[in-house]
């Protein structure tokens, strides 16, 4: 049999030894991270490259649909159920039309054009829906 059914771009690992490649690239991440903190030398720092470039290359060997999540990021949610009752029935909330000014300048351009005999009692600073203490 000179012919495997064998895909080049696929590699097949167990789940220990995803695990274990997943912690590693999360270490040589904290480590390139600590160099630029300056707390790891060139060197280290090189080393830990290295190990986050051999993962992406691997990563973009496989398709799209066999990758698995990325190390540290937390794996693709699925939908939960609709808690908010409206939202399900497809009402929404709708807004109380907003309270026009007392002084509005319709208003207070009529009022200049028509003479007034007794001028309005003068008002408060404070607003009358305010209850007494």
């Amino acid at each position: 049999m000179a012919g495997q059914g064998h895909k080049p771009g696929v590699t097949r690992e167990s789940a220990s030894d995803q695990e274990m490649r997943d912690q590693e690239v999360l270490r040589a991440n904290k480590e390139l991270a600590a160099y630029f903190k300056g707390r790891r030398t060139e060197r280290e720092a090189r080393a830990a490259l290295k190990i986050i470039k051999a993962f992406v290359r691997d990563r973009e060997r496989r398709g799209a649909k066999n990758r698995p999540p990325l190390p540290g990021a937390a794996p693709a949610k699925t939908p939960k159920k609709i808690t908010n009752r409206n939202a399900a029935t497809g009402e929404r909330h709708r807004r109380k039309p907003r309270r026009q000014p007392k002084g509005t300048l319709s208003d207070s351009a009529t009022a200049s054009s028509t003479p007034q005999l007794d001028p309005p009692p003068p008002q408060s600073s404070e607003s009358d829906e305010r209850t007494p203490e």
